[in-house]
């Protein structure tokens, strides 16, 4: 079972996120609103995936959470960005974080589980 760490700053998106991915059988390991609140959760335990929006609460962006992640760990946690933003600037900025890829919101459940499988067999 793949173990996945939800980084959104809207409570019933990230509600709904969480319901989706129990019911297609991953373990969720924690919320987060905030960068923050994230890297606390990552301390804890190392999720195998993270779902983050690029806009979070609080100064730092997703973006900018993901950058510190990847610099600080030798094998960088997967990183799925689930963003209404579909400004040309913050796609390019996902795609050149390894490991990174993103689905456009409103989220079609499909996409996102189809997105989540094929992380579940890296």
């Amino acid at each position: 079972m793949k173990k996945i760490l939800i980084i959104e700053d809207e409570a019933i998106i990230s509600f709904s996120y969480r319901l989706q991915m129990e019911r297609m059988g991953f373990e969720v390991t924690g919320t987060a609103k905030s960068a923050e609140e994230a890297e606390a959760l990552l301390r804890a335990e190392r999720p195998d995936l993270i779902i983050m929006d690029v806009y979070l609460k609080g100064p730092k962006t997703g973006l900018e959470l993901a950058q510190e992640i990847h610099a600080s760990d030798p094998v960088p946690i997967p990183i799925l960005f689930l963003t209404a933003s579909t400004k040309p600037e913050v796609v390019e900025a996902i795609r050149a974080l390894k490991g990174c890829h993103y689905l456009p919101k409103p989220i079609n459940s499909d996409s996102l589980e189809d997105m989540l499988q094929r992380f579940a067999r890296e």
